[in-house]
């Protein structure tokens, strides 16, 4: 493979030499950032160790997109492997022929016995993707065991080495309640920190926009009260916000930071809204929809046509996604630039992994923006990741606190389970409730429909602007705003090109739109 390789897939290219040398190596631990190319290590795997070591190789991964997203990697061109598995659940046959399979640790729970007889049928790799997933005594512990057991390599592969729910990892060493993460005689220990991969530029930073905000709420006994996301009542205030209108106004926000990117920076942008729970998603998706956003809504609850939107999405059928426990993991679109965290869950680990939806590199896309509510429970969890450090696991209240309702499997489809109070209002703090929703980007078409949405878009804010006017002031103000726009860009709108139309777009709606005219009609 003429690959030009990461650190860590360098180092796991080295171990397959030392296997193959005969060193005897059967595990390995790799602790690889989000989004810093861990997808790629199976590929590595058997591209050198099939057939010297193993028949085959096992990919086992948290979720279905990903079991898909996994036989697709193995079909990349770039990756020049002529070695293919396929995705499979349960069955006689799961390799069919093929250099082996991808399943899911549902599949595998729900008949080990049909795993457990393909690995002593052959002589496998198993790959345990996203392992922290597997709880210590836990129901998938007992059912992948055996494959464990009976594998001629295991690696143990995660983005986020601990649990939600403060709970051991199976599989792992625990020394004074931390994962051991030293080397034995039989296993190599192989880590890529957020740090390395922003050194290597295997991943981009994100910049945060946390927005605080007031919300109040009716007690169960009647009482009202109010907090900031920030105060003393963070909890109830936040799940007040998240249903009222505070949730309103961080998606207008994130949609504005999405429509001057969309436009002015990165066509390619698209904007990623996570919500609590599949309901309300729903609801973010209808305000979206309304007010004629290319929106789609992909959740656990509708899993064939989830995969459906989340492929029209990658594809720039939709630009928008609004979704729930999908953003955790397998959402692969390295496009998004822009996410409204609108979750209940402060979970580290969740959050890290959502954060790392928008951390992908792709060409043209210069930067990343994350909005969320300016809690202190995500204020300290951002603070975690960025220093790079995780609550220890020797002290589960402390991660415990950290968490909205959540459990490790993130709570799909009912979110925050403890409804002890009535959601009455919310505002975001800096917020004008009344300015207009963001308009839409324009979606890529021909040059010539592209210069005509925006004339019309343009004329739509000077209409509105010249509206505000007096009688005797329109004519003066139109021939005034007419002559900026021609110095904008040296020549008159009419034969102004694409690029030059998105410039004088974004400038008049900056100058004249419906804040900034209404301020300066009232000067």
């Amino acid at each position: 493979m003429s690959v030009s390789l990461r650190k860590h897939q360098r180092e796991i290219k080295e171990v397959c030499r030392e296997i193959l040398e005969g060193k005897p190596i059967r595990e390995i631990i790799l602790s690889v950032t989000p989004g810093g190319g861990k997808s790629f290590v199976p590929i590595i795997l058997a591209e050198n160790l099939i057939p010297a070591k193993a028949e085959k190789i096992c990919w086992v991964v948290p979720r279905n997109s990903l079991k898909y997203q996994g036989e697709d990697e193995f079909c990349k061109p770039r990756w020049m492997t002529n070695k293919r598995i396929r995705a499979a659940d349960n069955g006689l046959d799961l390799s069919r022929g093929l250099a082996g399979y991808v399943t899911t640790y549902q599949a595998v729970g729900v008949d080990p016995e049909c795993h457990a007889r393909e690995f002593r049928n052959h002589k496998y790799i198993l790959f345990l993707d996203e392992f922290h997933h597997i709880g210590e005594g836990s129901e998938w512990h007992r059912a992948i065991k055996p494959l464990v057991d009976s594998a001629a390599i295991v690696v143990f592969a995660s983005g986020t080495l601990s649990r939600g729910d403060g709970n051991k990892i199976a599989f792992l060493g625990y020394v004074g309640g931390e994962p051991f993460l030293g080397g034995l005689t039989n296993r190599r220990v192989i880590q890529y920190s957020r740090s390395a991969a922003l050194a290597d530029g295997a991943i981009m930073p994100v910049q945060f926009e946390l927005v605080d905000g007031e919300a109040e709420w009716e007690e169960m006994d009647g009482h009202k009260n109010t907090s900031a996301l920030s105060g003393d009542e963070s909890a109830k205030a936040l799940f007040t916000a998240l249903r009222t209108e505070f949730a309103d106004h961080l998606i207008n926000m994130s949609l504005r930071e999405f429509t001057e990117m969309a436009i002015h920076d990165y066509r390619e942008a698209k904007m990623l809204v996570v919500a609590p729970n599949i309901e309300i998603a729903k609801a973010y998706y209808d305000y979206l929809a309304q007010r004629g956003h290319k929106v789609r809504i992909a959740t656990s609850e509708d899993t064939p046509q989830a995969r459906k939107n989340i492929q029209d999405f990658k594809h720039g059928v939709y630009h928008i996604l609004v979704t729930v426990a999908m953003a955790y993991e397998g959402l692969n679109v390295p496009q998004i630039s822009v996410i409204c965290c609108l979750t209940h869950i402060r979970s580290v680990p969740w959050l890290e992994q959502c954060f790392a939806r928008a951390n992908r590199i792709a060409p043209l896309k210069e930067r990343a923006v994350i909005f969320a509510p300016a809690d202190w429970a995500f204020r300290k969890v951002v603070r975690m990741i960025e220093q790079e450090r995780l609550v220890p696991l020797s002290n589960p209240d402390n991660q415990q606190e950290l968490i909205q309702g959540s459990n490790e499997d993130e709570g799909e489809g009912n979110g925050d389970p403890r409804p002890w109070i009535i959601p009455l209002s919310s505002k975001a703090h800096g917020v004008d409730a009344a300015a207009p929703d963001p308009e839409p980007p324009p979606p890529p078409c021909s040059p010539s429909d592209a210069e005509k949405i925006l004339r019309k878009n343009i004329n739509a804010v000077v209409t509105q602007f010249l509206e505000k006017q007096s009688p005797g002031n329109k004519q003066a103000q139109q021939k005034m705003l007419y002559r900026r726009m021609r110095i904008v860009c040296e020549k008159p709108v009419a034969e102004m090109n694409q690029g030059e139309l998105e410039k004088v777009w974004v400038w008049v709606k900056r100058e004249y739109g419906d804040r900034q005219g209404h301020r300066k009609n009232n000067s």
